[in-house]
């Protein structure tokens, strides 16, 4: 399936970077050149990390023999580098508006916009993901699954791991030209909201056990 969703471009009359006026103007006796067109597309996260060739499908204005404009559906090829950045502009040459009278083509301009994906955050060429520890797998330490746009990888966590601790996998984000990002995993440690009696008895153990203060610093009268 297509990265992209097909682009109506109902609107397009009122998009034109250089204008040439209304429906109504007198057609000119020299070559003009055709309008540059820039349309935004929503491309995955996946595509930006692989690259690859995908279809986008617009509604390109054409002119009649009178010299009137219609909308005519056009589907164009195009390869996605691997690595693209967000917001990036490509230039598909002559593409664009019908030139008039003999004159050229224009440009079309296609700007990329990544989809934003369920797990991973994106800013720049790195990507945060939220990983989620039990209490006790923060505490004894654990090794888990981690996902990536390259393949599950596995991770170890050490003991005594806190909330808000940012565990960096290297080279594990966006590719570029000059190497790749990295993958954080951001440590979120949470609880469960219902316990059994049991384990209810084990928390009070441990609560009577420890000598974990963890609010120790905060004294009265610390200014």
């Amino acid at each position: 399936a297509s990265a992209f969703d097909d682009v109506d471009l109902s609107d397009i009359f009122n998009a034109f970077r250089s204008g040439r006026g209304g429906e109504g103007h007198e057609r000119a006796s020299y070559p003009l050149r055709g309008e540059d067109y820039e349309v935004p597309v929503t491309v995955s996260l996946d595509k930006i990390y692989s690259g690859g060739e995908t279809d986008v499908s617009l509604e390109m204005p054409e002119y009649d023999a009178r010299g009137l404009p219609h909308r005519v559906a056009r589907t164009f090829r195009i390869t996605i580098p691997k690595g693209a950045a967000d917001g990036q502009r490509m230039r598909l040459g002559g593409k664009g508006g019908p030139g008039r009278d003999g004159g050229k083509s224009g440009d079309l301009y296609i700007v990329l916009t990544i989809a934003a994906h369920p797990l991973f955050r994106v800013t720049v060429r790195d990507l945060y993901l939220d990983l989620l520890l039990a209490p006790w797998e923060a505490v004894l330490g654990t090794t888990v699954e981690i996902p990536t746009l390259g393949g599950d990888v596995e991770l170890k966590i050490k003991p005594g791991t806190s909330s808000g601790q940012r565990l960096r996998l290297a080279g594990r984000g966006l590719p570029s030209h000059d190497g790749s990002g990295d993958l954080y995993a951001m440590v979120q440690i949470v609880t469960p909201k219902t316990v059994s009696k049991t384990e209810a008895e084990l928390y009070e153990q441990l609560a009577t056990l420890s000598d974990f203060k963890p609010r120790g610093h905060m004294k009265k009268g610390t200014k």
